[in-house]
């Protein structure tokens, strides 16, 4: 049986035909248009990279759904009878800088509605060190001192304070490059500085426990 074929090859810029919609989401996909990165001849499909006019126009809703299904928005999978042939809008230089700036807007999206709380409170800083400013910001105007939390996360061998111990947290006390956020805290009349990312606020249903547990998501995943 001889090999199916088809018109486009990679490379060639595509414009999708009007009238499609994306399966899943239901958005409106028809006039994207971008380069194609691969092609599959034996079932007919194409994955094109979108140019970054198309990446310009995606709706904030489908980029943050993908961020949150864990899927790509800057390519797509398409049929190929369901593009035709055009010319290169830009390079793939602008398509890369547009990627890089749709991802620093995007932040911390993929995480879902924490990531959307964390992203508020970050405002746009870049850095690690630069978002734990904020962080140390937003923990003095929403925590409550003191509360009670325990020590939630793996101590080094020999460390004065181990998983489970609990501990009474008196303040926030200074900000590390390594650790984040260091709060002070008691523990059998004894004085410490720990880092909050490692603390989980007992009971649950304290108020404060929501705003730790956060700060605490997001330190392990930045």
């Amino acid at each position: 049986m001889p090999s199916k074929k088809t018109p486009f090859k990679l490379g060639d810029s595509v414009r999708f035909q009007d009238g499609q919609q994306d399966e899943e989401s239901g958005t409106d996909i028809g006039g994207w248009q971008g380069r194609i990165t691969e092609v599959d001849a034996q079932h007919q499909m194409l994955l094109v990279e979108l140019d970054s006019i198309t990446l310009k126009s995606l709706p904030r809703e489908y980029l943050e759904e993908c961020e949150e299904e864990g899927l790509g928005w800057s390519e797509y999978y398409i049929e190929s009878h369901s593009v035709g042939p055009a010319q290169p809008r830009d390079t793939k230089q602008d398509v890369e800088q547009t990627i890089a700036e749709l991802s620093d807007s995007l932040g911390w999206v993929y995480l879902g509605e924490e990531g959307r709380e964390i992203n508020a409170i970050l405002a746009g800083a870049s850095s690690e060190y630069a978002q734990m400013k904020p962080w140390a910001k937003h923990m003095r105007k929403v925590l409550r001192f003191p509360f009670y939390a325990e020590v939630s996360e793996w101590q080094k061998p020999g460390s004065v304070l181990q998983v489970g111990q609990k501990v009474k947290v008196i303040g926030i006390a200074d900000l590390d490059e390594w650790y984040g956020v260091l709060v002070k805290v008691k523990e059998d009349r004894q004085a410490y500085v720990f880092p909050l990312c490692d603390l989980e606020v007992t009971p649950d249903n304290s108020p404060n426990h929501d705003p730790v547990h956060l700060y605490a998501v997001w330190f392990a995943n930045k």
